[in-house]
This record gives C-alpha cells, structure tokens and sequence, in this order.
C-alpha cells in the first residue's frame, strides 16, 4: 500500500527529510511552498500525512495548524510539525492544537521515515476499530464511552493505561514488544524510557483486580500480552 505525503514549505532541511521517504516505494510525494496551497491540496487530493514548516513564506506553521483543525478535509488529517529549531513553547503549542509529531529539519532521514510510519499506524488502526467494542474474558472496554469493567465491576483508568489495554485486549494472545507499545501508545512524540511502560501495566493490573489483573502478562526480555480469550477464562 502507498501512502500519500503531503510537504508544505520549501526549505533545504524539509527537503532533507524527505530524502528517505523519497527512496521508500511506500510513499507519494506532494509538495508546496505555501500554506495556502497546502490547504487547497488537502482539500482536493486528500492525502494520508501532512508534514509543515514552522516558517513558510505566507502563513507561520502553527497558525497555519489552527486553520487546518478548523477545516472538513483536515480536522482529522495526521500532521507532523517540522521546525530548525526546538523551542519548548512551540512544541506545547504545536500538540495542543493536534500535531501528531514535531522534528527537527535536522532529524536522520532514516529516523523520521520511522516517525512517519509510526503516526501512521496509530492513525490507521484506529480508524480500523472506530469505537468498537472489545471484550475478552471477563474484561470489556467501550472506547466511544471511555468504559471499561471486569466482571461486573467498572474499573477506573487513566487515559494511558486504557489506551494500553486496549491495544492489547485487541491483540490478545500475541506478544507485543515494548518498542511497538512506545510508538503505538505513547507515540514518538516525546522521548519515552521503556520504564513508563512498566508503570503503568503495574497500575492497569492493580485497576483490573487481582484476577484480571493476571491476564496482563510479562514476556520477560521482550514485552507484554494480553492473555487468549481461552485462557483468560481458565
């Protein structure tokens, strides 16, 4: 499958970037200099990721970003922040309108293919389960509510450790490595020490109980599984 990116701004280091998704047949490639024909485009051609410059020559990345969320075509269109610089203000603002990532224009090319794969996934397999409910064992969750309960009893979770659970409740019985809970549950957005990952599995067991809380198993040296519906009855 070939996924459509769209680049908004013309700048040597996006141009960079792009280098490595330029030699991966995963990818078509669209790009403009401005924001107001990256807003025309998405509006026309659709594509599966928007990458935009902090500075472009009619429109600031950000503000441009705000305009975007206000739009049909890209209320919901995966984006990743490009910028020469990492100032702390401009990153907050840049996720609090809904990037899905920021860089550096100097990022290895190789690591932001991997970033691009990463907001990726986790857009597409959401939308393969739209708020559908899962249930395995005794445990079920309702994403569309934000409910979960185990046996009878509602269980309380935080907004990352539902996220977690789901991701291995829909996947149950397979091995996930913490590499892949990183990119799918906390994305690679920020720097993420595999040690949060371990944190919250003890607080999601501690919420799910003493029995479900078992079905949450450690695969030592690799990750975590959610136990097959056949046993998590046993």
């Amino acid at each position: 499958m070939s996924y459509r990116l769209l680049a908004i701004g013309g700048s040597g280091g996006m141009a960079s970037l792009l280098g490595g998704c330029a030699s991966d047949g995963s990818y078509l490639l669209d790009i403009v200099n401005t924001g107001t024909e990256g807003l025309k485009l998405i509006a026309e051609s659709r594509p599966d990721l928007a990458l935009v410059d902090v500075d472009m020559p009619d429109i600031g990345g950000l503000a441009w970003l705000r305009v975007l969320r206000q739009t049909d075509s890209g209320r919901d269109l995966p984006v990743i922040v490009a910028s020469g610089r990492k100032a702390d203000d401009a990153v907050a603002e840049a996720f609090a309108w809904g990037a899905d990532d920021f860089v550096l224009k100097e990022c290895d090319p190789a690591e932001f293919v991997a970033r691009v794969r990463a907001v990726l996934r986790r857009r597409f397999e959401r939308e393969a389960h739209p708020g559908a409910l899962v249930c395995v064992g005794l445990v079920s969750l309702d994403p569309a509510r934000h409910r979960c309960v185990a046996g009878k009893t509602p269980v309380s979770l935080r907004p990352r450790e539902f996220e977690l659970l789901e991701v291995l409740m829909r996947r149950a019985g397979r091995v996930l490595s913490r590499g892949y809970l990183i990119e799918t549950v906390w994305g690679m957005t920020r720097d993420v020490d595999t040690r949060a990952i371990d944190v919250t599995v003890s607080r999601l067991r501690k919420a799910l109980g003493s029995r479900a809380g078992r079905w949450v198993e450690t695969v030592e040296r690799y990750g975590y599984r959610f136990r097959d519906p056949e046993e998590a009855l046993r």
